[in-house]
């Protein structure tokens, strides 16, 4: 199981209107790496998504968080990302300067993602602020990638719509599969659509590492799941280096 810095003990449903995952638990988030390198992607007029610091420069979220429904991106003026926007304080903040989406992303006429697995994006951030104990998280390498199997324990942090002001943390999720070239990652931890954008962690010897991006929510044999896009062993050297930049 995945550890973290500090949390609050309180169980919480993982589904709207349903039962937390066989095993899994539910808990406010408040201090503590990598937690608080997750955040808020704010759609000023439309809402939010969740987001995370991947370099001192970069947040990483879910692709359709970033366009309306006529399949138009959203100008970067609209956007703005915070780190662990608790009600009395807030850990960081920064204006984004432009999106990154991932090669290959496309979205189809009803605004899906052609490819699931390519449905995220890079925000490359300026300006803002930033506590110093708020530190990019690591990406699962290569290696890492490989000891994902069905049955393999994952956590997911999020800000939802019910809580969007603590980042809550599910914990004890439970690899389900994976499916399709290139690949998404079902779990347990079935989520609705206002945790778009949360990353799925994975536990190493170095500590958690992001291996997911969280884009929404399916059915498995007649069982709710959330389905993620897995991410490379390293986001594509082209999108970091904006190749691919709006």
């Amino acid at each position: 199981m995945i550890r973290f810095a500090s949390f609050v003990c309180v169980a919480l449903a993982l589904m709207a209107g349903g039962e937390t995952a066989r095993g899994a638990s539910e808990r406010p988030m408040v201090d503590g790496w990598p937690g608080n390198a997750v955040g808020k992607v704010n759609v000023r007029g439309g809402g939010f998504c969740t987001a995370t610091l991947i370099a001192e420069d970069k947040a990483l979220t879910a692709a359709h968080c970033l366009h309306d429904r006529t399949g138009r991106w959203y100008p970067v003026g609209r956007l703005a990302v915070e780190f662990a926007p608790h009600r009395s304080r807030r850990e960081g903040y920064a204006a984004v300067r432009r999106i990154l989406p991932a090669p290959g992303l496309i979205f189809a006429a009803d605004g899906h993602a052609v490819q699931p697995a390519r449905n995220w994006a890079i925000l490359e951030l300026e300006g803002g602020s930033r506590a110093p104990t708020v530190r990019p998280v690591r990406l699962a390498t290569l290696s890492q990638r490989s000891e994902l199997h069905a049955g393999a324990y994952l956590s997911v942090v999020a800000y939802t719509a019910q809580r969007p002001f603590v980042a809550t943390l599910a914990e004890g999720c439970v690899v389900k599969g994976l499916r399709g070239q290139p690949e998404i990652l079902l779990h347990d931890c079935a989520r609705t659509a206002s945790v778009a954008g949360a990353p799925v962690f994975f536990e190493s010897a170095d500590g958690p590492a992001l291996v997911a991006i969280q884009i929404g929510t399916g059915s498995l044999q007649g069982e709710p799941v959330g389905v993620a896009a897995l991410l490379e062993h390293t986001i594509e050297p082209e999108a970091l280096l904006g190749s691919a930049g709006r």
